[in-house]
Parts: structure tokens; C-alpha cells; sequence
């Protein structure tokens, strides 16, 4: 797929894709989406178990945290 096609399909800023794509930004998560959607790739095939460990473990912290 070009580059012109990609950001026909993701609607996002040709800088910003630009600065993504290598690797001078870091991808917000609705830019992720954007291009999963685009190259019709599921998004959970990205993520690890150890992710989403550490998305969990993290999120106990935070609730832990509030709460004292």
C-alpha cells in the first residue's frame, strides 16, 4: 500500500504519520487503531500476555494509590 493510500484510509496528519512511521514520535493509541484498521490487522495480535500483565498490575497500583 502507498503512503498516499494510508492516509487516504486513516484520516491522519501526512507530518504526523511521517514523524510515526520513523520512529520520531510515538504512536497515540487512535493512530494505532487507525492503521490496524487500514491494514486489516486485529490490534490484539500486537499485545503480549506480559502486557497485559503489566497494564494490570499497573492499574492495581493506581487504584491502591487513590485509595489511601
Amino acid at each position: 500500500m502507498s503512503a498516499a493510500e494510508l492516509l487516504r484510509r486513516t484520516n491522519i496528519d501526512k507530518k504526523r504519520l511521517w514523524y510515526v512511521l520513523n520512529g520520531q514520535r510515538e504512536m497515540r493509541v487512535d493512530e494505532f487503531l487507525k492503521l490496524c484498521i487500514a491494514l486489516r490487522a486485529d490490534p490484539r495480535s500486537f499485545v503480549t500476555r506480559e502486557m497485559v500483565d503489566d497494564v494490570a498490575e499497573a492499574t492495581a497500583r493506581s487504584i491502591n494509590r487513590s485509595q489511601h
